[in-house]
């Protein structure tokens, strides 16, 4: 995976507004504009690799003690991996929690982990909306989406 840029609190500081606005993570935020600049046939790569990165730094405001920010990137990690799916389907991405509902139910004949990526990511979801959940929880969350994003980067180098 490329190496991180560094980004300048100014920057950072509207992305998250402008994130806080869409209910959505800085993260997701910044990839939306950037998928603008990356080729078509790239894009599946592109999510994935977002995807990984926001599950990292997941776990890194887990071990910060920053639990509830790491459950929104594991939930911005499971729409990344979701977006990346939609592409290698063909379909771009999902417009709203009905679109990504959609395509979780047309995949999971074919990609056996979504639906699991898909519950922890909404349990993450709610534990951060919520404020409850643990590092416990936090961990098996993680181990759900993260073999969504093997199976899903399997894919995405055999081009299917």
């Amino acid at each position: 995976m490329p190496g991180s840029l560094p980004v300048p609190d100014s920057v950072l500081r509207a992305l998250e507004r402008e994130a806080e606005e869409r209910g959505s993570t800085p993260e997701a935020v910044m990839v939306g504009m950037l998928l603008r600049l990356v080729e078509p046939g790239e894009r599946p790569r592109a999510l994935l690799e977002a995807a990984h990165m926001s599950l990292e730094h997941a776990r890194a405001l887990a071990e910060e003690g920053r639990l509830g920010e790491a459950f929104r990137r594991v939930w911005a990690s499971v729409l990344l991996g979701l977006d990346a799916l939609g592409y290698l389907r063909g379909g771009g991405r999902p417009e709203g929690l009905a679109g990504y509902w959609g395509l979780v139910s047309e995949a999971m004949g074919e990609v056996g982990s979504v639906a699991d990526a898909w519950y922890a990511g909404l349990a993450a979801f709610v534990a951060f909306r919520e404020g409850v959940g643990d590092e416990r929880h936090f961990g098996a969350m993680v181990g759900r989406v993260e073999r969504f994003l093997e199976e899903l980067g399997g894919r995405v180098a055999g081009g299917v």
